[in-house]
């Protein structure tokens, strides 16, 4: 009887287990944002994770471009970074642990603008906003 008893409480919680793992949320995590330049065959890329505050500039394409991005605060219109980088395959990184200007404000939103640079002139921009939000 206490055998009977036993298994019977271990097999309700195996069950209770299970059900509740299978209904369990999932953990939400903060999106990754990705954008390209707006060129036929794009020559740069950024991406921006808002857990850290990591802003990835990629040049892409061997295509005699740099890559130019522009972050500003949107909603406290104000600037935060620009950085240029050229050479196909290379790429710069960003994160709030470098201190400022790339700890990026909790909460904000900022636009992000993608272009591609020769000499003095900037062409083929893209441009988004996205949240600071994790």
């Amino acid at each position: 009887m206490k055998l009977r008893n036993a298994m019977t409480a271990a097999g309700i919680c195996m069950a209770t287990t299970a059900i509740t793992a299978a209904f369990a949320p999932a953990a939400s995590a903060a999106p990754t944002y990705k954008m390209h330049t707006d060129d036929g065959n794009p020559g740069g890329r950024v991406t921006f994770q808002p857990n850290g505050d990591v802003v990835e500039l990629c040049d892409i394409e061997a295509d005699g471009w740099a890559v130019f991005l522009d972050v500003n605060n949107y909603t406290k219109d104000k600037n935060e970074y620009d950085y240029r980088i050229g050479g196909n395959g290379r790429c710069q990184t960003f994160r709030a642990s470098l201190g400022q200007p790339y700890n990026l404000a909790e909460g904000d939103t900022f636009r992000f603008k993608i272009c591609l640079q020769k000499g003095s002139k900037r062409d083929f921009c893209d441009m988004a906003y996205w949240a600071n939000v994790n």
